[in-house]
């Protein structure tokens, strides 16, 4: 018998899709069947004969019926002594498992480790339980408590620490459920076991809900690490967009990145292209809106198909005098000039040439936004399927850089 509860948690623009499960395994484990041993059985006075009817009942799994003589017939015998109240409340327990009461279970539980029915062996198994019944039935403020009590004697397992994660988190107490996920990952990666999905997830909401972007987005970059999505890199990547004052040129490497992951709208398509030509970067705006129309994503359209034509009249005007141009260029005392003909080589899709042009740039010096030319410079790469230069030219991106963060990602992506 196991009890599910689902949680759908959407934090800002967060896809996350959190499922909690708690499972009361070990209810049905203790209590089916429920069978008193002979020797037991031979303790109990005459007076708890009804007991027997209600055992005989169970055995036919008339739960409703058995439990009816329970609280009939045995509850209100009187001078019961401690092990037939145990037993009266161990029979009454598991019928109610049967019948999916769980608060009357609850109160079973409460009532028999107040009164020391629970062999000492067996306290710290009831406990958790008890926790795991009191987190079924919502009631998280007890569960915690349960734990907690559970706690003072017994070592933290991992299910007890995710039980008290869960709490805590349908609670709404997101400092303690992410303080408990981080206690979960940092087990897991000392045990060098796989760090579990949920964790995360719980980690990461927890850290949008108590407003620290930051951690959060060390989280999804762990979860991209991990379980990468179009959901998790479309999260990171308005996060980017949101907290980076992107120039133009800089949008256009944002919405490259975009691109290759999978994440781009038809707004996200039609902008980039527009930004591509208004910066003579024909190449990226015919490959843009190709790519939104192939992925079904930009509907055709009289605005696409005018755009569309203008951007392959310039690419191919562009591409007649590129070669002459990136000669030209090369006779020009900084790499400026290279740079801005390298990223154009990079928009056609001929990334050899953009290669090799980039790095003349680079070894020229002069570069009025090196850290883009190092963007470009590791797609380059990464389009000819050579990760390892690709990412030793992320790698160069500097921190401070607006594309510092674009690069990082840049190296997810190329790990993946």
């Amino acid at each position: 018998m196991c009890v599910k509860k689902n949680l759908f948690g959407i934090a800002k623009s967060v896809s996350f899709v959190v499922a909690l499960t708690t499972g009361i395994t070990t209810v049905s484990a203790v209590f089916a069947p429920a069978v008193m041993a002979a020797e037991k059985a031979q303790q109990l006075s005459a007076k708890m004969k009804p007991l027997g009817e209600a055992q005989k009942l169970m055995a036919e799994k008339k739960w409703k019926e058995a439990l009816a003589v329970i609280n009939e017939k045995v509850v209100p015998v009187s001078g019961k002594n401690a092990y037939e109240e145990q037993v009266t409340n161990e029979f009454k327990a598991a019928c109610l498992v049967q019948l999916k009461d769980y608060a009357g279970v609850a109160k079973v539980y409460e009532a028999m480790l107040a009164a020391n029915q629970v062999p000492a062996d067996q306290v710290g198994q009831r406990l958790n339980t008890l926790a795991e019944l009191y987190l079924s039935l919502g009631d998280y403020s007890k569960g915690i408590e349960a734990y907690e009590r559970y706690l003072k004697n017994n070592p933290a397992t991992i299910e007890v620490t995710t039980g008290m994660m869960q709490a805590y988190f349908k609670k709404g107490d997101y400092k303690n459920s992410a303080e408990y996920a981080q206690k979960l990952i940092k087990q897991a990666e000392a045990a060098k076991k796989p760090v579990d999905k949920n964790w995360l997830q719980i980690l990461g909401y927890s850290y949008s809900k108590l407003g620290n972007n930051s951690a959060y987005i060390d989280v999804l970059s762990k979860l991209l690490e991990l379980y990468p999505s179009p959901e998790y890199w479309n999260d990171i990547l308005k996060f980017t967009r949101n907290e980076v004052n992107f120039s133009d040129r800089e949008k256009i490497e944002y919405y490259r990145l975009k691109k290759a992951v999978g994440a781009m709208t038809a707004e996200d398509y039609n902008d980039m292209a527009e930004l591509s030509l208004s910066m003579l970067d024909s190449g990226d705006a015919k490959s843009a809106i190709e790519a939104g129309l192939a992925a079904g994503v930009v509907p055709s359209s009289e605005r696409t198909t005018k755009l569309l034509n203008r951007a392959k009249a310039d690419a191919a005007t562009d591409l007649a005098t590129l070669d002459a141009t990136a000669k030209e260029a090369s006779t020009k005392p900084n790499g400026e000039p290279l740079a801005k003909i390298g990223a154009a080589y990079l928009g056609h899709g001929l990334n050899d040439k953009a290669i090799s042009t980039i790095q003349s740039a680079i070894a020229k010096g002069g570069l009025k936004a090196i850290d883009e030319s190092y963007v470009r410079l590791g797609v380059a790469y990464l389009n000819s399927g050579k990760k390892a230069e690709a990412i030793k030219a992320f790698q160069s991106v500097s921190d401070k850089s607006n594309l510092g963060r674009v690069a990082k990602l840049w190296i997810m992506y190329a790990k993946k």
